[in-house]
């Protein structure tokens, strides 16, 4: 069965590497594709707002690295028990 998840990046850690944490830590399978520079401009129209990292699930494309990383902390119960806690997550985080 293929994976439910695909993230897409350029090849490098870079800001998509929290969200290969994340995905590993919750034993989520997904297909890590690796965009060459020089490949990334024909793919680019393809992207939410022409950016990556970019993560599909279920024939939806999501964008923007924290808040990828805060839909899969939810997904692998990393997130806060209340809003308080996730506001206090969402404080240590560093701008990814």
């Amino acid at each position: 069965m293929a994976p439910s998840y695909k993230l897409t990046y350029f090849p490098a850690r870079g800001r998509a590497e929290c969200i290969r944490f994340l995905l590993s830590y919750g034993n989520l399978a997904f297909e890590d594709v690796r965009v060459p520079h020089e490949e990334w401009p024909a793919l680019k129209a393809q992207a939410p707002f022409g950016f990556l990292p970019m993560l599909e699930h279920e024939g939806k494309k999501a964008h923007q690295s924290a808040a990828i990383c805060r839909y899969l902390a939810k997904k692998v119960n990393l997130a806060g028990k209340d809003d308080w806690e996730d506001l206090e997550i969402d404080a240590a985080l560093p701008l990814l």
